[in-house]
Parts: C-alpha cells; structure tokens; sequence
C-alpha cells in the first residue's frame, strides 16, 4: 500500500497525493541517512551501548525512563538534527522557506511494559487532525532500527474516509497542558475490527502520510525497543489555497498553529 515517491518531484503533486490518501516512502536520501546517524548517536551516547533496542533488558524502570526521557530531550534540542531535517525536507520539495514545521521528535516504545512513561507507550489508534484540527498536515516518520511486524506502526487506509467514534469532542489541549500525564495525551479510538497494516520500511528510509490517517503503535514482548523520529508540516501554498485531507469525523475547534514554527517567507501567519 506504500508508494515510492521520488524526490525532487513538484511538492504540488505530492500534497495531492497525500490528500487523496496515498502513503509514500522515500528510500535513499541522503538527508534522511544524515539524519538518522546523528539520532542513533544521541541514543548511542545516552544509553551507552552500540545496541540501544537491547538496552532495556539491563536497565531498571526507573533507569530506563531516566535514560530515555534525557534522549528523548537531547535530540528535541539538538541544532544539529534541526538543520538536518530542514534538509530533510527541501528534499521532498517542502523547503524551509514555505513549510510550518513542527519539532523532531524521538519516539522510544520499549517492549516491555513496566516502565510506566506516558512519553514511551505505544500510542492508541488516532487521527493527528482530531487533535490539531489542520487537515493540510502531514505526518512523517522513520525507523532508527529494524522494525517487526510485531513491533511498529500501524496504518488502517479504509478508514481514510470512514468515520471513526473518537473523544475528540471532550479532549482539550489547555487541560492536557494543566494535568500533564492525567490526562490523554491525544483524542482517541478504539481498537478498529480489522487488524490494520503495519508500516514495515527499512530503517532510514522516510514515511509520509496524510494526518488523517487513523493510526498507532504497536509492541511486542521481544526484549527490543522501537526507536524512531517523527515530526509533522504544513505547506503553505496548500494552507493558502485550502487544499486538504477529507475531514471525516473530526470535532470543531481551534487549529493548532501554535505547535508550528511558521515559514521563513514573509506573510505567513498563524
């Protein structure tokens, strides 16, 4: 269900595809390999291991949200992978200079479950525009190791058009920023019949779907944890133009700019 998208085509056709649904992969960028080496060195350097999935068979709870939580805050805050993924993105023809990007975000979901971190579980089924109600989102991820069917990203495409039950009526983000881990960190669904598709790409290679994608993680009882990156955009000629996903089932409310740094050109605002 993947596309292979080629890099350097017209980022127009690309917004239009992701719009209607289709999930493409990008496959041998050079900014994404950058990209990733210098995430795997934070892990590398955090976790003090060359095999970082295997860490947390050695490590206590309580080390192990220590060491993850300090990863995780090390690469957000790294002007390094911030000037790689805004080459990440000219790549795939949504430059600095016309994009709304949200920070890079290191996802660690360690198959064991007794570590007891909000910011380190799987994330239930969702769609990212219940939450920010921006349906010119796209939503990008990565793997930093090899993933398993068991342990990765799922995707349910049917339900690209299909209304889902969600809470995304009574979830708001001021209450979430008020009760921090007592409270749900996204609106929510439940657990669709259908078992969904998991996103089985090599580690380095990039996924970019429509935010609207109703989607969540996965783990297993392997003894590896999944690390990955993540982050989302906005192009502004679609914003401007009001070229979008299908919102399908997704509460009113107020857009979330705010989680956006705006593009660098003049006359963009939030």
């Amino acid at each position: 269900m993947f596309t292979r998208w080629r890099p350097g085509s017209n980022p127009a056709d690309l917004s239009a595809a992701l719009f209607d649904g289709v999930v493409v992969v990008y496959r041998e960028l050079p900014a994404v390999r950058r990209l990733a080496e210098l995430a795997r060195t934070i892990v590398r350097n955090v976790f003090g291991t060359d095999d970082p999935p295997g860490a947390e068979s050695s490590l206590t709870p309580s080390d192990y949200r220590r060491l993850a939580i300090r990863a995780r805050t090390r690469l957000a805050d790294d002007p390094a992978i911030r000037r790689e993924w805004r080459n990440v993105l000219a790549a795939v023809g949504y430059g600095p200079e016309s994009t709304w990007r949200d920070h890079v975000r290191l996802r660690i979901v360690p198959s064991r479950n007794d570590i007891g971190h909000w910011r380190l579980a799987p994330l239930p089924p969702h769609r990212d525009t219940w939450a920010s109600r921006i349906m010119a989102q796209v939503n990008w991820w990565l793997p930093l190791y090899p993933v398993r069917e068991t342990g990765t990203m799922v995707l349910w495409p049917d339900a690209f058009r299909c209304p889902v039950a969600n809470d995304s009526a009574v979830w708001d983000f001021e209450e979430l920023k008020r009760a921090g881990d007592g409270y749900p960190l996204l609106p929510t669904a439940a657990y669709p019949d259908t078992p969904g598709v998991p996103v089985l790409i090599e580690p380095d290679d990039l996924l970019g779907f429509s935010a609207a994608h109703l989607h969540a993680g996965r783990r297993d009882a392997s003894g590896r944890t999944r690390f990955g990156i993540d982050s989302r955009t906005v192009w502004e000629p679609d914003r401007r133009a009001g070229r979008c996903a299908p919102d399908v089932d997704g509460s009113p409310g107020p857009e979330m700019w705010e989680w956006f740094d705006a593009p660098e050109v003049a006359g963009a605002r939030r």
